[in-house]
């Protein structure tokens, strides 16, 4: 007998799948906080350069809604509550000085890359990987304005340049994956890669972390936010000391382009959801180093930072419980409660 989800109707009469519905859920928080980010952006930035591609990310943030609302609204689902005008106050002092608000956008737009990527090979439903492919392409878009901006204004730190060997080796010694105790092999260029790009990602989160603890309300939310920037603080020291002993680059901090206001520009819901993004994110690439790194002191230093943001975002995650700021995704049916009811 075939399976309901195999069918061959119309993709309107298919029911979404469990990961559609995550998907669309997901992509609705992270749309309408991102409405709020920019334009509240938008009522400081100077630079045209950079209003064009804040433009561009607010108009491709609003494009989506009403496509994921006509989604749940077809398939009985109560549209999710999100971020709305209430979580920002645009008349609030300018907090991110134009520099930060590109350097934003352009990871962003990194992280949307990757979350449509793997949003794409989770769809089965022909209409909704053509809606995830349309967002994949206009998400690269804007990757390519912001990396162009950020190149145009000058404020790129490009990632190391390695001299070519004569020859391809094969490696010979067991040596190569060692490192816990000294004697470390010169880091290879994926590993180069993940350090730099790791760093690039960690110093923006560092700087929104702070931005947030400097602004929070609440005085659990500024406690919780500062700690997280102490944190990404020891993360981003770890990080840049393997580079430095091979005498390469890292990136720049971008902590002082964060002006001296005290005023919220959102609300401490937003700013927490916002952390648990980043959180998840950096997890995220982490584990990707983990499993793309051949040292092995590397290896080490990826598992306690990813154990310690783990344990950073599980405390989170019971402050915005306890404050009925975390929304519940959609559930599969309770099976064992629904045999009790008479």
């Amino acid at each position: 007998m075939a399976s309901p989800n195999t069918n061959t109707e119309t993709p309107q009469t298919i029911k979404l799948t469990a990961p559609e519905i995550a998907n669309l859920w997901s992509q609705y928080h992270n749309d309408t906080m991102a409405i709020c980010m920019y334009k509240y952006m938008l009522e400081h930035a100077e630079d045209q350069a950079v209003r064009r591609v804040l433009n561009f990310a607010l108009k491709i943030a609003e494009r989506h809604i009403p496509i994921i609302k006509d989604y749940f609204i077809e398939e009985k689902f109560p549209i999710p509550h999100g971020f709305t005008e209430k979580d920002v106050h645009l008349p609030a002092p300018r907090l991110f000085e134009d520099t930060l608000c590109l350097t934003y956008t352009y990871v962003m737009s990194v992280n949307g890359l990757a979350g449509y990527s793997a949003a794409l090979t989770t769809n089965v439903r022909r209409d909704i990987r053509n809606y995830f492919v349309e967002c994949q392409n206009e998400t690269m878009k804007l990757f390519n304005d912001s990396v162009d901006t950020l190149l145009e204004m000058g404020v790129v730190s490009r990632p190391p340049t390695i001299s070519p060997a004569d020859s391809v080796h094969f490696v010979e010694k067991q040596a190569f994956i060692e490192g816990l105790l000294g004697g470390n092999r010169p880091l290879s260029c994926i590993e180069i890669s993940h350090l730099f790009w790791d760093l690039k990602k960690v110093e923006l989160s560092k700087a929104f972390t702070m931005a947030f603890s400097q602004v929070a309300d609440s005085k659990e939310a500024k406690k919780y936010l500062l700690r997280g920037s102490k944190m990404y603080s020891k993360h981003i020291e770890i990080l840049q000391s393997v580079l430095a002993l091979e005498e390469l680059p890292f990136p720049e901090s971008i902590s002082s382009e964060i002006t001296n206001s005290t005023i919220s520009p959102f609300s401490d819901r937003l700013m927490m959801y916002h952390k648990s993004f980043f959180g998840g994110t950096t997890i995220s690439f982490y584990g990707t180093a983990i499993g793309t790194s051949q040292r092995a002191d590397l290896v080490l230093h990826y598992t306690r930072l990813a154990a310690e943001m783990t344990k950073y975002m599980e405390d989170g995650l019971n402050i915005m419980i306890e404050n009925k700021w975390l929304e519940e995704p959609p559930l599969c049916d309770d099976r064992e409660k629904l045999t009790k009811i008479k």
